[in-house]
């Protein structure tokens, strides 16, 4: 709610700055959110249809461990990337 006290007077300019500032700072989190949900989305997606085609073909367990450490590998590369590097 804006302030309507004659005290804290803000010239257009300079609230106009403040609104652009705090409006990037608010789209850059929900641009970090909408990415990592998107990735999470995409990894459980992929996942879970890796891990079933492993069932329908009878893979070793041995298998199941190697493709868990790689998407390991992978999320801890993902990590690395912006917004969280």
């Amino acid at each position: 709610m804006p302030s309507t006290d004659s005290d804290t007077d803000v010239d257009p300019e300079t609230e106009a700055a403040i609104r652009q500032v705090i409006g990037n700072e608010l789209r850059g989190v929900v641009r970090a959110l909408a990415q990592l949900g998107g990735g999470l989305l995409v990894g459980l997606v992929g996942l879970s249809a890796l891990t079933g085609g492993l069932i329908a073909v009878d893979a070793p367990p041995a298998l199941f461990g190697l493709v868990g450490v790689g998407f390991l590998l992978l999320v801890a590369y993902g990590w690395r990337l912006p917004p969280f590097r």
